[in-house]
């Protein structure tokens, strides 16, 4: 039988693809990739791509709905970080949900006074994570333009903070808070001989919908416990470290054994330890 040889094609090689049309990148996917960059990578890098790039990121104001700059206290004070900081809340354009990173007294003004009258409030703001400021007046001013929020982390610094009561001060401007945290600055702790801590005075403000408090390197009193366990109904975790003076008597038992979860100082010539207290019809669930 006659062997019957086939011809073989040359090969060649792949036709170079063409380049990438990054402008022509539909609307909704160019959305959602920039979400998942975040703000600081939008604007250090992501909007100088093309033209049509840097249009959606200036005028969509749902990118700027959570503005995460994380950024120090040190570098917030750069002309160039705060102008950055101030873009990002001008592109929200009022629609800002959830504002995280370092911020001074001249950024929490601008803030609230971006709006049109000094009147105006932020209306959508829910969310507040300062991870360093002063602590100044002007801090629980601004508060009292943030008419719905209800998540506000905060750490200032103690040295500076004008305010005797800071915590009845927040708990007065923002009554409807369901989680707050307080942690004054380590850096600011320690005192010549002794560790500086907050007391808790006064008289707590009601706070109705309060589920999480945590308060770092505070001076707790038995007296300061109570009035808080009395003035927060629906409080699930309370976690309080520091020192704490005073006795725990059968009533205030009776009322911490109402909270999910518990941590407080185990007491002022111990203040390493805490008790830990977790109610028997606690939940895993997170808040």
């Amino acid at each position: 039988m006659a062997n019957v040889s086939q011809a073989v094609a040359p090969s060649h090689p792949p036709a170079p693809s063409e380049p990438r049309d990054w402008a022509a990148l539909p609307q909704d996917i160019l959305i959602t990739v920039f979400l998942k960059l975040g703000p600081r990578e939008i604007m250090l890098g992501a909007e100088f791509v093309c033209t049509a790039w840097r249009r959606v990121a200036v005028g969509e104001a749902l990118l700027w709905r959570r503005i995460d700059m994380g950024i120090d206290m040190i570098s917030v004070l750069h002309p160039a970080t705060r102008a950055m900081a101030r873009a990002a809340l001008d592109r929200s354009a009022g629609q800002c949900e959830a504002l995280w990173g370092s911020c001074d007294s001249e950024m929490l003004l601008y803030l609230v006074g971006r709006y049109a009258s000094p009147s105006t409030e932020a209306p959508c703001l829910k969310s507040l994570h300062l991870s360093t400021f002063d602590g100044s007046q002007v801090f629980v001013a601004v508060l009292n333009k943030l008419p719905v929020l209800e998540d506000l982390e905060v750490s200032p610094l103690l040295l500076k903070c004008s305010t005797d009561n800071f915590l009845e001060s927040v708990c007065q401007a923002c009554p409807l808070l369901r989680k707050l945290r307080i942690r004054f600055c380590a850096v600011e702790y320690y005192y010549g001989d002794d560790w500086m801590r907050k007391e808790i005075i006064g008289t707590f403000t009601r706070m109705s919908e309060l589920r999480s408090l945590e308060l770092l390197s505070y001076y707790l009193t038995a007296e300061g416990l109570t009035d808080i366990l009395d003035h927060c109904p629906v409080l699930e975790d309370l976690y309080i470290t520091g020192c704490f003076d005073g006795i725990m008597d059968a009533e205030l038992y009776a009322k911490c054994a109402k909270v999910k979860k518990l941590t407080l100082p185990y007491s002022s010539d111990e203040a390493e330890y805490y008790w830990d207290v977790y109610n028997e019809h606690s939940s895993d669930d997170e808040f």
